[in-house]
């Protein structure tokens, strides 16, 4: 392995799970409270168009880690809209 993939790899690694406490923290406790469901979506997104951008320049590493690191934050989001949107309620403004 190119020392270049390692380090790739390595950053891949750190970024993708370096949200691992709080994610952890938010399923067990269920408290979401503190994330704004912009910041989520646009997150999810952005890792998404990566892992599509990785796709497109034949990057597996790229690819895989931003998969993850999407997927990873689905049930927060999902947690989130349920929070704001749920029973009825409108979001609040802010």
């Amino acid at each position: 392995m190119l020392a270049s993939e390692l380090i790739g790899h390595a950053a891949g690694v750190l970024t993708t799970f370096s949200a691992s406490p709080q994610l952890y923290y938010s399923y067990r406790s269920g408290d979401v409270a503190s994330f704004d469901l912009k910041f989520l979506l646009m997150l999810a997104a952005g890792l998404f168009l990566w892992a599509v951008y990785g796709i497109v320049i034949g990057s597996l590493p790229v690819i895989v880690f931003n998969l993850i690191g999407g997927s990873l934050w689905l049930p927060i989001i999902w947690m989130k809209v349920k929070e704001d949107y749920g029973r009825g309620r409108r979001p609040r403004s802010g």
